[in-house]
């Protein structure tokens, strides 16, 4: 992913949070933190400190913050090569975007 669709798709993002920013601002700070995991895990690697558990990393992302840890590993190279966990983290993003075509279906996809 490039840095260009990233830009492109955040802007995306902010410009509809102005119809449900409640929603956004979950979010937004989850998003952040799910970041912050990755940043804080990159730097216990280096510094050869105790790491921050894959299954947190996976479940922030998981909880929609999966747009913070993509930028994450992009941004400090962390954790973008590693099997199974890149595996599993597509995985977190495939089952957030089924969730929300299911929301956003009502459910009609599924009768």
């Amino acid at each position: 992913m490039t840095k260009n669709t990233i830009f492109i798709f955040v802007t995306i993002l902010l410009s509809l949070a102005t119809f449900f920013w409640p929603v956004w601002l979950c979010l937004v700070l989850v998003n952040a933190i799910t970041f912050t995991l990755f940043a804080l895990d990159k730097g216990l690697a280096i510094k050869g400190g105790r790491r921050i558990p894959e299954r947190w990393l996976l479940i922030y992302s998981l909880f929609f913050g999966w747009l913070g840890g993509l930028i994450a590993q992009q941004l400090f190279r962390h954790k973008t090569h590693k099997q199974p966990f890149k595996s599993l983290f597509y995985l977190t993003i495939l089952l957030d975007c089924i969730a929300v075509i299911l929301y956003l279906s009502r459910g009609a996809l599924l009768h």
